[in-house]
């Protein structure tokens, strides 16, 4: 091949790498979300009278979670009512979880989690935050953002629309990447898992690549050998 250098083999071998990681690394569908910006703000302190909402449509089946990013106002204690919402036709109630306000508030992040859903590819959902009315919370609140945080769904305060969105990712088996599905297998009878059988094998075959790139190079620069000079007669 003309011009064919070293180098070129050695980029071939990396970008072919490169483009595996990055297909491991991907998810196999985007969820909803939206990530804490610039542009985050506080909602209303949560009560029995205050109700946040967002909602969001999924692109997949199974969604089992919401991740929201709530705080710490003030002291914080009673209880937290979650309801979701299917509102694709109409208001179906299909999940409810009550949590303790301080539960929420212990790491930076809270995952509500629930049953998986089996049919919510292309369903619309809705998810109310709200205090409970017999042990009403106190000194929490929810982060969200102002504009189009996420363009299939909108932050709701007592059932009004803003202009604004929630924090928050969905759950569901396709947002995992092909690595966390793989490195999640079960181990099998010899105590190892297939998954990362699967894993060595791919990054044996990428080390066979190279060394295929590296003898072909090495027999394309290789002069053929010199024919002995005939004696003289």
């Amino acid at each position: 091949m003309p011009g064919w250098r070293p180098q070129a083999s050695t980029a071939i071998w990396w970008a072919v790498g490169l483009c595996g990681v990055a297909a491991l690394a991907l998810p196999q569908t985007f969820l909803p979300s939206n990530h804490a910006g610039l542009r985050r703000f506080v909602t209303p302190e949560l009560a029995p009278d205050t109700v946040v909402a967002q909602t969001f449509v999924m692109p997949a089946d199974d969604v089992s979670g919401v991740t929201l990013m709530p705080v710490a106002i003030g002291p914080v204690s009673g209880y937290v009512r979650f309801e979701l919402h299917d509102v694709t036709d109409g208001d179906q109630f299909v999940r409810v979880r009550e949590v303790p306000a301080a539960a929420l508030v212990s790491t930076s992040s809270y995952t509500l989690e629930f049953a998986p859903l089996d049919d919510s590819e292309g369903r619309r959902y809705r998810l109310d935050v709200m205090g409970l009315r017999s042990d009403p919370p106190r000194g929490v609140a929810l982060v969200a953002t102002k504009g189009v945080g996420y363009a299939d769904g909108t932050l709701l305060f007592n059932e009004r629309e803003r202009w604004a969105d929630l924090v928050f990712h969905t759950l569901a088996p396709a947002g995992r990447s092909s690595w966390t599905r793989l490195t999640s297998v079960p181990a099998g009878p010899w105590g190892v898992s297939r998954g990362y059988v699967i894993l060595a094998t791919l990054a044996s075959y990428w080390i066979l690549l190279g060394l295929i790139l590296r003898m072909l190079w090495t027999a394309r620069e290789t002069p053929p050998a010199t024919p002995p000079a005939s004696a003289p007669r």
